[in-house]
């Protein structure tokens, strides 16, 4: 959206130390679970502000923006977001911590390799958090595709992509 290179993460990451964290308010999701969060209204709201970055309303495309941003700009918006969703996952984190203190604190997945999340995690944990090798800290899409592709091999009936359910938290 911002013309970063795919995975956003990390170009996110590497963007961010460019650029001022508050340049932009973004909203932290405000969800009925009280350890659930979301980052789709973030990234809504990062639209409309890069949409207002250049002059453009909100039935500007998304695909048309990059071209349009300055460095400063993108750097901003990486910053920002950054600093919001890493507040929420640190925050979330806090609040099942100090509800269930736990022996342990195990972070994965692909937000697990950002340097800034480990950083904060650290400071405000009273334990050293532990996580998986920095290799393996990936990209959900690609765990997803790896879990559907073991399925696969061992020979699970295909289904049609047209009549399947939305269940976002079936077991793996």
């Amino acid at each position: 959206m911002i013309g970063l290179p795919y995975p956003g993460g990390p170009s996110i990451a590497r963007a961010a130390p460019d650029g001022d964290a508050h340049a932009l308010q973004l909203p932290k999701a405000k969800m009925p679970g009280k350890y659930d969060f979301s980052f789709s209204g973030v990234k809504t709201a990062v639209l409309r502000a890069a949409q207002e970055m250049v002059s453009k309303d909100f039935t500007f495309p998304s695909k048309d923006l990059p071209a349009l941003l300055r460095d400063r700009q993108r750097n901003d918006i990486a910053a920002s977001f950054q600093r919001v969703a890493i507040e929420t996952v640190v925050d979330k984190t806090m609040l099942a911590f100090e509800e269930f203190q736990p022996a342990s604190v195990v972070v994965g997945g692909g937000v697990a390799a950002n340097q800034e999340l480990r950083r904060q995690l650290k400071e405000r944990l009273p334990i050293e958090p532990s996580y998986t090798d920095i290799k393996l800290c990936t990209d959900n899409g690609a765990m997803i595709a790896t879990l559907g592709c073991f399925k696969a091999m061992h020979g699970q009936p295909t289904a049609d992509p047209y009549k399947l359910d939305i269940a976002p938290n079936l077991s793996m």
